[in-house]
């Protein structure tokens, strides 16, 4: 099977010595205190290809809510209890839901978990819609807790990209099953969006540029 996708808009953020942390500006003062940080670094590009209306939206995240998930962990373990604001920030929906909020988008969203082929899941998901859709990717660096035990330790990073089916495609998208490819990595993806890759391959679809 295979199909046309046109991508309307793009944007992308790494944490480096030069861009340490997102943007998220944009979001109200007594709002930012409380976002974690997944949530800052997934709503700092996705404010960016964000679209006038409702519009679906797929989030995808191997971790999702880490760092928020180990301060619970040590919460209950040092006082028999842990927050309930806190626990309501740990789910992996957490993320899209901020950013309906924030944009008022009334359209369904869903959260992708899929290990470490967690962004390929995703965009798949995304791409099987065959509508207009924001997909967002992100992750948070790796907590100190676990950090030794994760091997590679995980940069914060985010990418979000508002795609079309479209007949003025910009990529043509073919799913296949593979179980040999390697997972699909963030870097790669941003290279595709930007134009610097031709071609990218994951173990459910290959996308072409056209």
């Amino acid at each position: 099977m295979t199909g046309g996708y046109r991508i309307e808009a793009f944007a992308s953020w790494r944490a480096t010595a030069d861009t340490p942390k997102p943007d998220i500006s944009f979001v109200p003062p007594m709002e930012r205190r409380r976002l974690t940080g997944v949530e800052r670094a997934a709503l700092s590009v996705a404010w960016q290809v964000r679209s006038e209306g409702d519009i679906p939206v797929v989030f995808a995240s191997r971790w999702g809510e880490i760092g928020v998930t180990a301060k619970l962990m040590q919460q209950f373990h040092a006082d028999g209890e842990m927050s309930p604001a806190g626990f309501s920030a740990s789910v992996h929906n957490a993320t899209p839901g901020a950013f309906s909020l924030l944009t008022k988008n009334h359209a369904p969203y869903t959260a992708i978990a899929a290990r470490a082929r967690s962004l390929e899941a995703g965009l798949l998901e995304a791409l099987a819609l065959k509508r207009p859709v924001v997909f967002v990717y992100a992750e948070e660096a790796t907590p100190e807790l676990y950090r030794g035990s994760f091997g590679d330790e995980q940069v914060a990073c985010a990418v979000a990209v508002r795609l079309a089916p479209a007949d003025d495609a910009t990529f043509q998208a073919a799913f296949q099953v593979a179980d040999d490819v390697p997972p699909l990595a963030v870097d790669a993806f941003v290279a595709f969006l930007e134009g610097r890759l031709a071609r990218i391959s994951s173990a459910s679809f290959t996308l072409d540029r056209t």
